[in-house]
């Protein structure tokens, strides 16, 4: 689905189906979030941080039904709107009218629009004033439905887009009167974190057939309120400016092209991912043999290096234009096999160079943070590979503006040190995991509430061709998502006990 401004007004057959999973059967009353593996029980995915069942009838959606907008709304506003009504129309048959006026009908009405540019909108809603919506608040909304009528107010256009997927989730077929409804609520949502995003790594997919999934997941990810993807490309595509690089049966450029595009008129951050010093076996060393310290080892000691690795960097950036790059830099075994003052001299260099390279072009950078971790000061933690070569004693040599990804996939502790080691040292940090569940929700309700360097939290796909069907990795973004948005997923409540009576 895409909530983008100028995004398509369709909502994919996928995302069909996630939204028709997302609310209840039986009685046809959208239920309480029950967490469980079987996400046809909620409600809402991810849950609100706040929702407040009310004891009153519900909101009839029917032909006289009108979405309204104020006179002052910005055209995002207006967007939001356009595209609560294209859902409602595709997923239910409801075409409600917009309208736009400041005299609120007094019943069948939804009323859409940001609270600091319509505040009359905001009267409605009075929590809104006295709510806390955390540090992230353009991206919270309120969510306030009765049975005369419905407001959707958000503190920004982010805001207002996770409120609408909210509001389209809630509805579900009363079966007593035949009718489409929303249940009465009252929604004070927001994000534990502000990033929030999906490693996809673009490599594993070999064939042009096989985008159609890789945007379907983008979908999953937009829905469940993720705002960033990390499109990991390496040898996916054939460069011009180096030879022998590509895989067989490369993408082509424009395809790469169209799957940035897509998920950047859903409204994501979209940051490439490209591995430089490690991992070289599937990019430099099988075509530069002579470059490279071993077989997936590039020499930053040689100049020639950089020749080719800049002219892959630069052609991504032309095709990404992105804020951010994820340049990997990780698992580099091959330091441990030379002495450790060289091995410093050529980690550190590479980075340097690197870093300079994307400075210029006025690009962030991200790196995995391992190589900067020792194991032995942070027993039990996943990833920390600073042993080899000894780089994790150059941690204080690197530029602070570099944002160091802390990845954590198998690990059976429930806190995660590393994190406020890498905070300590003045750096930005996003915590990555990869198909555990436990992990995500441990290391998401670890990390909520750190100041404001770490950034959020990402979700990796790794290996995701080898998948049947597209049934696992949707899960995963699922249950990483309701992780990342809530920072931790809620205790349960199986006997239903938080549901009016009437809601059952």
């Amino acid at each position: 689905m895409k909530s983008g401004i100028g995004a398509a007004s369709t909502i994919p057959a996928l995302l069909l189906t996630l939204l028709l999973l997302a609310v209840s059967v039986g009685n046809g009353f959208a239920q309480k979030y029950l967490p469980s593996e079987d996400f046809v029980k909620a409600a809402v995915v991810p849950e609100p941080i706040k929702l407040e069942w009310k004891i009153s009838e519900s909101f009839t959606l029917n032909a006289t039904t009108v979405i309204v907008v104020s006179t002052n709304s910005s055209q995002q506003e207006r967007a939001v709107a356009a595209w609560v009504k294209q859902g409602m129309y595709n997923l239910h048959g409801i075409n409600p009218e917009i309208i736009v006026t400041d005299l609120v009908p007094e019943q069948n009405a939804i009323v859409v629009g940001v609270a600091e540019s319509n505040p009359a909108f905001k009267d409605f809603v009075p929590s809104l004033s006295t709510q806390n919506f955390g540090s992230v608040r353009e991206q919270g909304y309120v969510l306030s439905v009765s049975s005369r009528k419905a407001f959707l107010i958000g503190l920004g256009i982010p805001g207002l887009t996770y409120g609408a997927q909210t509001l389209l989730q809630l509805i579900s077929m009363d079966n007593y009167i035949a009718q489409y409804v929303v249940p009465p609520v009252e929604i004070a949502d927001f994000p534990s974190f502000a990033m929030r995003a999906l490693l996809l790594p673009l490599r594993d997919y070999r064939f042009y057939a096989q985008m159609s999934d890789a945007k379907a997941l983008i979908d999953v990810a937009e829905m469940l309120h993720m705002n960033t993807v990390i499109i990991q490309v390496d040898n996916a595509i054939k460069f011009d400016s180096v030879r022998g690089v590509a895989r067989s049966s490369p993408l082509e450029k424009d395809t790469l092209r169209a799957v940035v595009k897509y998920a950047r008129d859903a409204g994501l951050e979209v940051i490439p991912f490209v591995n430089t010093f490690s991992h070289q076996d599937v990019l430099l060393c099988p075509a530069y043999p002579n470059l490279c310290l071993d077989k997936s080892t590039y020499d930053p000691s040689n100049p020639k290096v950089y020749a080719r690795l800049f002219g892959i960097i630069d052609e991504i950036l032309e095709i990404f234009e992105p804020k951010y790059m994820h340049i990997g830099h990780d698992e580099i075994r091959a330091l441990a096999s030379i002495p450790q003052k060289k091995a410093a001299e050529l980690f550190l260099s590479d980075i340097r160079k690197i870093h300079a390279h994307l400075k210029e072009k006025n690009v962030q950078m991200m790196m995995w943070a391992g190589m900067l971790l020792n194991a032995a000061q942070f027993p039990g933690q996943y990833n920390c590979n600073g042993a080899l070569g000894g780089t994790y004693a150059l941690i204080d040599s690197l530029p602070k503006d570099i944002i160091l990804m802390d990845a954590h996939y198998r690990q059976s502790k429930a806190d995660f040190p590393t994190v406020d080691y890498l905070l300590s040292k003045g750096f930005r940090v996003v915590g990555c995991v990869y198909n555990n569940p436990q992990v995500a929700n441990n290391f998401s309700k670890y990390a909520a509430g750190k100041d404001g360097k770490f950034l959020g939290m990402a979700a990796a796909l790794w290996g995701c061709f080898n998948y049947d069907g597209m049934a696992t990795p949707r899960k995963n973004i699922r249950e990483t998502a309701e992780a990342f948005w809530r920072g931790g997923i809620p205790a349960q409540d199986p006997t239903g006990e938080e549901i009016p009576p009437n809601l059952r």
